[in-house]
C-alpha cells in the first residue's frame, strides 16, 4: 500500500527536491551542527529541520556548494482505535547531490490485549535497484507485565528465504524489573544456527539508577565465544545530570578489552577507550546550544585519558524538542 499524494518511486526525485528545500525554510526548528577538523577550524557537517508534523530532513552541501537534502524522515498516523493505532514512517536517503537513491517505508501496528499487555507488529519495505519497494523484514513484539515492576518482551525477526517465504531468522527476550528508582533490562538475542536450532548469541545488561536530577546508566554487552559461553565484550557508564537552569550535562565512558591502536588484552581486563562530555544548554523559546568533547588515552599511556578536545557544536533554533542529549 502506497501512501495517498505520496511518490514511494525513484522518480519522483525532481519532486522531493522542490518540497525538500522550502520545508527547510518553514521550520518549527532548525538544528546546525559544526565539526572541528584536525586543525581546529569549525566546519558545518550537518543541518537539521524538523517541521510541525514531526517531519525531519537533514541537509548538506553538494559538491558544488548547494544545499541540498541528505536524509528525511516523516511519519503519519493512518488509523487509531482505542484499541490499535497504525503509523506510517518513511524514511528517504540521498546522493551526494541531492538526487534519491533509496526509500524505507516501515508500518507499525500497535495493539492492546486484555491484561495490560501489547503486540506490535512491524513491517518494513525498502527500495531495490529496479525501483521497487519490497518487503524486507517482518518484526513482532509482544510484551506482558508480571505483577508489579516486572515487564517481560517476546520479539520475533523474520526475512524473505531464498523461496521467498519470510522465515523466522532472530529472536530476542527481554526482562524488565523496576523497584523504586532502579531499573534493570536483560536483553538476549538468539539467532538461528545451520541445525535450525535458536541459540543466545548475544546479551546486553542495563541499570539504570535515578535521584533527584541524576541518573546513572550503565550497559555491559556480551558475546558468545567458541565455546558458546557469554563473554564480556565491551560496557558503558554514564552520569546524566540537570541543572536548576536546565542544562543538561552527559558524561559517558565507554570500555573494551583494547582502546585504539593497542592490541587486543582478554587478560587484561575491560580498559576505558573514551570519555565523552555532552553539554546541553538551553536558550529562549525552546532553543539549545549542545557541545561534545572527547578523552582518549594517549598510546604513550594508556592508564590515563588525554585532554578534552571538542568534536561538535549544535545550535537549534525555533521550537526544538529538548530530550535527551
Amino acid at each position: 500500500m502506497q501512501p495517498r499524494g505520496d511518490p514511494l518511486s525513484l522518480k519522483g526525485v525532481k519532486y522531493c527536491l522542490l518540497t525538500l528545500i522550502p520545508a527547510a525554510l518553514l521550520a518549527q526548528s532548525t538544528a546546525i551542527t559544526t565539526s572541528v577538523d584536525i586543525n581546529g577550524n569549525h566546519v558545518q557537517s550537518s543541518l537539521f529541520s524538523t517541521g510541525k508534523e514531526g517531519e525531519r530532513t537533514e541537509l548538506s552541501q553538494s559538491i558544488n556548494g548547494r544545499l541540498v537534502p541528505k536524509e528525511q524522515t516523516e511519519s503519519r498516523v493512518l488509523s487509531e482505535t482505542p484499541s490499535e493505532k497504525v503509523t506510517e514512517t518513511l524514511d528517504r536517503k540521498f546522493d551526494q547531490n541531492g538526487q534519491l537513491v533509496s526509500i524505507e517505508r516501515t508500518l507499525t501496528t500497535e495493539r492492546k490485549l486484555p491484561g495490560g499487555g501489547t503486540t506490535t507488529a512491524v513491517s518494513i519495505y525498502r527500495s531495490d535497484v529496479n525501483g521497487a519497494i519490497p518487503e524486507v523484514e517482518r518484526r513482532t513484539t509482544e510484551t506482558q507485565p508480571h505483577g508489579p515492576g516486572n515487564v517481560t518482551s517476546d520479539i520475533t525477526i523474520a526475512r524473505p528465504a531464498n523461496n521467498g517465504r519470510f522465515e523466522v531468522v532472530e529472536q530476542r527476550k527481554i526482562v524488565t524489573t523496576t523497584e523504586a528508582e532502579h531499573t534493570r533490562e536483560d536483553q538476549t538475542v538468539y539467532l538461528k544456527s545451520l541445525s535450525g536450532d535458536f541459540l543466545a548469541k548475544r546479551k546486553t545488561v542495563t541499570e539504570s539508577q535515578k535521584s533527584d536530577h541524576r541518573k546513572e546508566t550503565s550497559v555491559a554487552n556480551y558475546e558468545s565465544d567458541y565455546t558458546g559461553r557469554m563473554a564480556l565484550l565491551n560496557s558503558e557508564t554514564q552520569v546524566a545530570t540537570v541543572s536548576s537552569d536546565g542544562q543538561q550535562i552527559v558524561q559517558r565512558n565507554i570500555y573494551a578489552s583494547a582502546s585504539d591502536g593497542v592490541p587486543r588484552d582478554e587478560q587484561g581486563g575491560q580498559k576505558i577507550k573514551e570519555q565523552q562530555m555532552i553539554v546541553r544548554t538551553p536558550g529562549p523559546d525552546g532553543s539549545f546550544t549542545e557541545t561534545v568533547s572527547v578523552r582518549r588515552p594517549t598510546l604513550a599511556d594508556q592508564s590515563h585519558l588525554g585532554p578534552p578536545t571538542q568534536i561538535s557544536e549544535t545550535v537549534c533554533t525555533g521550537k526544538c524538542e529538548i530530550g535527551k542529549p
